[in-house]
């Protein structure tokens, strides 16, 4: 049910929604939950660059890049157990996506989610007797509740706010296109300046603000389109029958490749040098292309009204019969691209 606004179906049935106090504060409240994830991989990230920490538990990767501080700067972290310090955390959403249904139906979702937050409260607090640590925790903070809200603001207002409801395949196109070109100018950039041994040599100051600019776009793009909308699609399309099982499936995976592509990132960065942004460009360019082919608009449209949707689309009604979706109703008009919602 969209959050603004309102829809009727051509047999009469109404589905109304207007943007309460309540909704807008349950919408911030959901996006902090992303800040939260990213929270703990900037924090994890960060820690693994400090000297203090590389020497005490990780020696070895301390000393290759003291040795290699003028060299090679491609392969300065490349190590699987460093890595592993980071994936790890992927590892442990993935568990806790196989178990999480079975929690929160025996203790409840409201529970289950004030006890990830006690936890979560309560890692903060034990890192912030560090004080290097706490300063990197408060920045995070900052940057993640401050530019990292004002990104993840864009969805709501462009994908559900009337009348800027420009939907969800506008905006994973448009941010699968900004984070391509950013892709190839920090590709370029790199390349250009470190070459293939990975000794960039004097290194100016507007040259590194302008790679870190691109990144931050990058960034940006992600956090307003394939980020949060990753999460907010599949939601909206599976059935209510085996919705909490699909999403259970689909975080799963998420966590999975995740944690393939966190482990082997820096052997990748050592071994393809400035060609893995390109690498990596290539499959956003994948990921764009499919949505402008198969994904339907689900903007404004009601979870038992996706059948229909999924009936008439040029592609998977191939592989969708009556018998998937029986009773049915034909609430909206199919264009062209997919389809409109009759809005009111």
């Amino acid at each position: 049910m969209p959050a603004v606004g309102g829809i009727v179906a051509e047999n009469g049935k109404e589905y109304p929604g207007n943007l309460t106090p309540f909704v807008l504060v349950t919408c911030i409240v959901a996006a902090m939950g992303g800040l939260i994830f990213g929270y703990d991989i900037g924090i994890s990230g960060g820690v693994t660059t400090m000297e203090p920490f590389l020497r005490k538990f990780f020696p070895s990767v301390w000393k290759k890049k003291s040795e290699e501080s003028s060299t090679n700067q491609y392969c300065q972290y490349d190590s699987i157990s460093l890595t592993m310090f980071t994936s790890s955390l992927y590892l442990a959403a993935l568990l806790a996506s196989l178990v999480a249904s079975t929690v929160t139906r025996k203790f409840g979702r409201k529970p289950s989610m004030f006890f990830g937050g006690v936890l979560f409260c309560a890692g903060a607090i034990i890192n912030g007797f560090a004080h290097a640590v706490w300063m990197l925790i408060v920045g995070r903070m900052l940057l993640g509740f401050g530019i990292g809200f004002a990104n993840q603001s864009v969805p709501l207002y462009l994908s559900e706010m009337a009348p800027y409801r420009v939907g969800r395949r506008f905006l994973f196109l448009q941010g699968g296109a900004q984070m391509l070109v950013c892709q190839a100018v920090v590709a370029a950039c790199i390349g250009a300046k470190f070459g293939i041994n990975g000794n960039p040599g004097d290194l100016p100051k507007w040259y590194a603000i302008v790679v870190v600019l691109f990144i931050c776009i990058y960034v940006s793009g992600f956090a307003w389109s394939w980020g949060p909308l990753g999460w907010l699609v599949p939601s909206e399309i599976f059935p209510l029958e085996i919705r909490s099982a699909a999403q259970s499936i689909n975080v799963s995976v998420n966590m999975l490749f995740t944690f393939l592509i966190a482990q082997v990132f820096l052997m990748m960065l050592c071994h393809l040098k400035f060609g893995l942004f390109i690498f990596f460009a290539f499959f956003v360019f994948v990921m764009t292309l499919f949505i402008y082919k198969f994904l339907p608009e689900t903007k404004g449209i009601p979870i038992e009204e996706m059948g229909q949707v999924w009936k008439t689309h040029w592609f998977w009604s191939k592989y969708v019969t009556e018998d998937d979706f029986p009773g049915t109703t034909r609430g909206f008009e199919i264009g062209n691209m997919g389809m409109a919602s009759k809005q009111v």
